[in-house]
């Protein structure tokens, strides 16, 4: 009985710790996440470039999807994306630990 009572106690002085924690971490990611949602993003040339289809990782396992998704084979997330009209290449953004 004892032990539950301290192990509440610890848990009610660590969680609003942790919810700051985590409430700072969205903060600081916010980006990525809105980039991880989005369909499609502008280019520097007008064009759309989009991140839904079929993609190929670094380690040449093909995919679809989302081009944020993790790779299934290796767990790799692109770095860049490239237009396919002006051929720019663009770098993502990279969540923060």
């Amino acid at each position: 009985m004892k032990e539950r009572l301290i192990d509440l106690a610890l848990w009610l002085f660590a969680s609003p710790i942790l919810v700051l924690r985590g409430l700072v971490r969205a903060y600081r990611n916010y980006g990525v996440l809105r980039f991880a949602t989005a369909v499609a993003i502008p280019c520097e040339c007008g064009a759309e470039i989009s991140l839904v289809g079929l993609w190929r990782c670094s380690c040449g396992f093909t995919y679809r999807g989302h081009l944020m998704r993790a790779c299934p084979l290796c767990g790799s997330i692109p770095s860049v994306v490239r237009c396919y009209r002006c051929g720019v290449t663009s770098v993502l953004p990279v969540a923060s630990p």
